[in-house]
């Protein structure tokens, strides 16, 4: 369970954040997920709720936003939107093929990554 690993760090992030502006409380945090990471949404929002216990982040929504995942074929240069398969959530691993040519020489270029995009805090 990664999510655990993620709701720690954006605790950190957002705990950091909050202290540098002499906050009194973070209200809310906006995410970015990438759908390719892999990452549930529900269960970062219920690890958050774990790390956050007893902190100026405690109570804070996180707000998130998931991003379509992409790729690029290194053949035809084609852009596909793609989704991790029921399998790939279960074993982790996936080649994306190609919408035009059907080629899995492709390379993710959306979809992988988790962005803090803004943080609210109570002054």
């Amino acid at each position: 369970m990664h999510e655990l690993d993620f709701a720690y760090d954006i605790f950190k992030i957002a705990e950091e954040t909050a202290k540098k502006y002499n906050a009194k409380k973070v209200k809310s945090i906006f995410l970015e997920i990438g759908e390719l990471t892999n990452i549930f949404p529900e269960l970062l929002k219920e690890s958050f709720k774990i790390v956050t216990k007893d902190s100026i982040v405690e109570n804070a929504m996180l707000d998130i936003h998931i991003i379509s995942g992409q790729i690029k074929c290194r053949n035809c240069s084609n852009i596909s939107d793609v989704k991790i398969t029921d399998e790939a959530k279960l074993t982790g691993l996936q080649l994306f093929r190609c919408n035009k040519c059907d080629s899995i020489n492709t390379e993710i270029i959306e979809g992988k990554k988790m962005n803090i995009k803004n943080i609210k805090i109570e002054e």
